[in-house]
């Protein structure tokens, strides 16, 4: 019987040979580098540049009826402000019957209803307290 390194050098040799390359075989091309097109150029019509009409003067809205005299003027309400015909739709505010809406944000003691104060930081009239 054959020694067992003898064994195992054959068949070593015999794997080693099996996976060898074949030489006539040849390598793969690299790919090609990445060349960008240059993209079309196309002129697009620029539209003509036109001065804005300006915006109509605006106008003092007449007093109404109710509303505070002109030394206590109220705050002009904001987008925000809730909708209103008198005072106790309010809450501690006071209602702006000029815009039909509460006086927010309030902006002096005026804005706001009896008892309360016009905080101006949060811009809400607050029950009590000294005005801010």
């Amino acid at each position: 019987m054959l020694p067992r390194p003898l064994i195992a050098l054959a068949g070593l040799i015999s794997i080693v040979s099996g996976c060898a390359k074949d030489p006539e075989t040849p390598p793969p091309a690299a790919p090609a580098p990445y060349a960008a097109q240059p993209a079309p150029t196309t002129a697009y019509p620029q539209p003509a540049v036109t001065t804005p009409t300006p915006a109509p003067a605006a106008t003092t809205p007449t007093p109404v009826p109710g509303a505070p005299a002109a030394g206590g003027t109220m705050a002009t309400p904001n987008a925000f402000a809730l909708p209103c015909q008198n005072d106790q739709a309010c809450g501690f505010a006071k209602c702006n019957v000029q815009f039909q809406k509460c006086a927010f944000p309030c902006q002096s003691a005026v804005d706001c209803a009896a008892g309360a104060t016009c905080n101006t930081v949060t811009g809400l009239c607050l029950p009590g307290g000294a005005p801010q």
